[in-house]
């Protein structure tokens, strides 16, 4: 063969094998993007878990707005019902001993056209473990950190009142109330009894970077005058009232 033809037939040889080769190469490539896909399809995205401190935020300037229904029962009148609204905002702050508390101004409304009347302070002060707010000067342990289902504790930890044990319920729910929804909120129950003689019912929902978003609170008393209502589950005095969250600056 002369010696022209051979370089031409090693030249076919080697641009036959190159593309080959390439063509191995991007087949393998494509390959790989594809189980890449595939996998990555498969797993499943999850929103960060919220730090526990965000169920509680405090910050001076911060506002909540709730709307609140209280029923009154009597044997003797009609229920009263009635309908107000309850704003708490965190007016200012304070150092003590290296521990910041804040002050927080509850008032209340009739309707949305009336004007705020202040009727409460109190103070709050949140650490890495715990969060105790003052009203009357009686703390309460309102929460304990980490959050976490089995945990419970006294509310009254740091006061001479009964013992009264709060617990974590229903971590990570999502909750509607009215037009909003609340995610990955967590609910703080009490005394949720209700016997022959009474009921007493105590609930907090909280959502994170939020705060309280829904409050839930019943003290009743059974009718025991007569044979007749006995055990029937007539309330014959107390109150129900339930808190809703209606605005804040937290949340637009």
């Amino acid at each position: 063969m002369p010696s022209s033809d051979w370089c031409l037939s090693l030249n076919k040889c080697y641009s036959v094998k190159y593309k080959m080769l390439k063509f191995s190469t991007l087949s393998t490539t494509l390959a790989l993007l594809i189980l890449l896909g595939v996998v990555g399809g498969c797993q499943k995205t999850t929103d960060p878990e919220p730090a526990d401190s965000d169920y509680f935020p405090l910050q001076t300037g911060d506002s909540w707005v709730y709307q609140v229904t209280q029923e009154t029962y009597s044997l003797t009148n009609p229920v009263a019902k009635q309908r107000f609204q309850i704003q708490q905002k965190i007016g200012s702050s304070f150092n003590r001993n290296g521990q910041v508390y804040f002050q927080i101004e509850e008032s209340i409304r009739k309707t949305d056209q009336s004007a705020w009347q202040i009727r409460a302070f109190r103070t709050v002060y949140k650490t890495l473990s715990e969060v105790v707010s003052q009203t009357d000067n009686v703390p309460a342990l309102t929460l304990v950190f980490p959050i976490s289902e089995p945990t419970s504790w006294n509310i009254n930890t740091y006061n001479a009142r009964p013992d009264t044990l709060l617990q974590y319920k229903d971590s990570g729910r999502s909750i509607t109330l009215g037009k909003r929804t609340f995610e990955q909120t967590v609910s703080v129950v009490g005394a949720n009894d209700s016997t022959l003689v009474g009921q007493e019912k105590y609930r907090r929902v909280y959502a994170p970077t939020i705060g309280l978003i829904y409050r839930e609170d019943a003290s009743l008393a059974f009718c025991q005058s007569s044979p007749d209502c006995i055990g029937k589950g007539i309330i014959a005095s107390g109150t129900k009232q339930t808190w809703e969250l209606v605005s804040t600056n937290r949340q637009p």
